[in-house]
Parts: C-alpha cells; sequence; structure tokens
C-alpha cells in the first residue's frame, strides 16, 4: 500500500509517497510562502505531488488549524491567509481519484510518530512540536485522541505564567509564548535591545539556534534565555505528563535539534515536578522522524483510516458525496 503524504505549511510544504513499512519511496519540498494565497500555492503543492512519479492508494493531508477534519475543509488558519473555506480533500480527492484525509499536523505527527516512528507499539503516548510555535498530539489506547471538536493537544496554549507575555491565541503566558524558537529569539533581542551585555549584537538576526550556540560559548544572557526557555518547557511537559500520564513523550521540531541541551533540562524538570510513580514511568525522547515528522504524519493519517475500513475504500467519484 502507498499513500501520498501532503504537509502543508506557512512557508513550505514536503510531499512525498510512502509505503506502510514506513519507506519514503520519493520526496519533494517545495516553497509556499502564505502570502501567495492558495490561488498560487496550491496548484504548485498538486503539480509537485505529480512529479513524484509513484502511484499511491491515499492522500493523507496534516495541516495546521482550525480545520473540519470530517469535511476535508480549512477554517481561518493564522499562517495560511486566504484558505479559509478551501476543502483540500476534495481538491486532492477530484485531482487524484482516491481518497484523500486531512487531520491537524500536530496530531498528524503524533500519528506518525505513533505507527512509524519512537512511539511504534505505545498506546499511551504525547507528541509535542517545538519549532516556530509548540503544538502537540495526543494518543490514548492506541488511537488519536482528538476532543469534541478537533482541538486537543493544543499544549502550546495553556497558561504557564500568568503575567507573561501576551501570545498570538490572545491570551498570556502560553508555552508557545516562552519556550518556542519564536520565543527564545524574541526574548534575546528585547534584552540586548535593553543594553544587556551580549555577543548577539544584530538583533534583527537573532534565532533560537544564535541563542543556544551563544549560550554555550559562554555568553550569560544567553544562558539566561535558554535555561528559562527550558525551564518553562519543562513545567509545560510536566502539567501535560501528570494530566494524562502517558508513558513516553516524544518531542520534535526544529528546536529539539539542541539535543541533550534541551532534553536534559526538560527532563530533570519534569523529574522535579510531578508526582514520583508519575515520573519514573514516562520517558522522554527525541522524535525517530527527524525533519520528514510532518510527510510521516501525514501518511499515518490515511494509513489510519485505511486500516479501519480494513481494505481500502471504493468510492465513487462520478457523483457520490466524498466526505
Amino acid at each position: 500500500m502507498r499513500i501520498l503524504g501532503v504537509d502543508i505549511g506557512g512557508t513550505k510544504t514536503l510531499v512525498g509517497v510512502v509505503d506502510e513499512t514506513g519507506t519514503v519511496l520519493a520526496k519533494e519540498r517545495i516553497e509556499t510562502p502564505g502570502a501567495l494565497g492558495p490561488g498560487v500555492n496550491l496548484p504548485a503543492i498538486l503539480n509537485a505531488c505529480d512529479s513524484l512519479g509513484h502511484t499511491f492508494d491515499a492522500v493523507g493531508i496534516g495541516c495546521g488549524g482550525p480545520l473540519d477534519r470530517r469535511t476535508g475543509t480549512l477554517l481561518d488558519v493564522p499562517n495560511l491567509p486566504g484558505w479559509n473555506g478551501v476543502c483540500l480533500t476534495q481538491v486532492f480527492e477530484e485531482r487524484f481519484k482516491v481518497r484523500a484525509y486531512l487531520d491537524n499536523d500536530a496530531t498528524a505527527a503524533a500519528m506518525g510518530e505513533h505507527i512509524f516512528g519512537a512511539g511504534k507499539g505505545v498506546d499511551d503516548m504525547v507528541f509535542f512540536t517545538m519549532s516556530t510555535g509548540i503544538g502537540g498530539g495526543i494518543i490514548a489506547g492506541g488511537k488519536p485522541y482528538r476532543g469534541s471538536a478537533d482541538y486537543a493537544g493544543e499544549f502550546g496554549h495553556h497558561t504557564i505564567k500568568t503575567d507573561g507575555p501576551e501570545c498570538r491565541c490572545g491570551s498570556r503566558g502560553c508555552l508557545e509564548s516562552l519556550a518556542s524558537g519564536t520565543a527564545i529569539a524574541r526574548i534575546a533581542g528585547e534584552r540586548v535591545r535593553a543594553g544587556n551585555a551580549s555577543s548577539l549584537k544584530n538583533v534583527t538576526e537573532i534565532t533560537a539556534e544564535a541563542v543556544l550556540h551563544a549560550a554555550l560559548a559562554g555568553d550569560e544572557l544567553a544562558r539566561e534565555v535558554w535555561d528559562e526557555a527550558m525551564e518553562n518547557m519543562g513545567i509545560g511537559v510536566a502539567n501535560v505528563v501528570s494530566i494524562l500520564n502517558p508513558s513516553l513523550v516524544i518531542i520534535g521540531g526544529g528546536v529539539t535539534r539542541a539535543g541533550d541541551a534541551l532534553f536534559e533540562p526538560v527532563r530533570a524538570v519534569v523529574k522535579k515536578r510531578v508526582m514520583k510513580p508519575i515520573g519514573e514511568l514516562v520517558k522522554i525522547v527525541p522524535a525517530a522522524n527527524g525533519d520528514l515528522f510532518g510527510l510521516y504524519g501525514a501518511a499515518a493519517i490515511a494509513l489510519d483510516e485505511i486500516r479501519q475500513y480494513k481494505e481500502i475504500p471504493n468510492v465513487d467519484f462520478a457523483g457520490a458525496d466524498l466526505h
């Protein structure tokens, strides 16, 4: 069985054909700047899928929300202006004449790790994405848990500090506003602009990666910013662990390239803050699917749906209601 995976983002999109063993048969990354809108980006994505040169049995699409998974329609996605109301599943079904499935990209990534990655065989686990923002997905009893309206797993938007910085969601002190890659860069830039001594000189070019490199080189300001972010991330993970009691926490995304500089402090905070039996049970590990976790996640969405049917669904594309 072969699945076309489509991981749509506000700056780039990754498409690829993945078989049920997790082998990526072909893949392509294309730039899809959000400002260009669906009129330019959607045809480019479809053409990239055509260029892969493989047949496939279904399409899985992962995308940031909010979205309506049941109808396959995007709602008012912040990083995809102009896509509100686009029925992605219909577009792909009409183009490729196979069933298409849509899900939140973080839930998809959790499914990808559960089926293909570090969570294979683990029935109760959570997945954190830690990059530009912070998101999450939940696997409970071997199944994705989505909540009543498919919004479960918004780990980036629970409050860590009630008097913290304003978050893009409209609240204050959210985990995303304190520990995401964007937040790390912003906080460092604010402190440099305030006149604090640092080797981080060009405020407009400060990134989370630059902060980490400066911290490892002995920059005191960078070390403080990094340590605070990891403390806050640890608190966020500890809260989720205390509530959901997973046996495994997987963290993926660009910031996790920091390796031990991220995982060691986060594990220490979790161990300190959760009840001892819970802390002794849970393991916190990096995503096994690396930079392809979005592609694997998109493929996993479709594969999971097909496995529920026990066979590839037979769809009459000539006139049937596809949704």
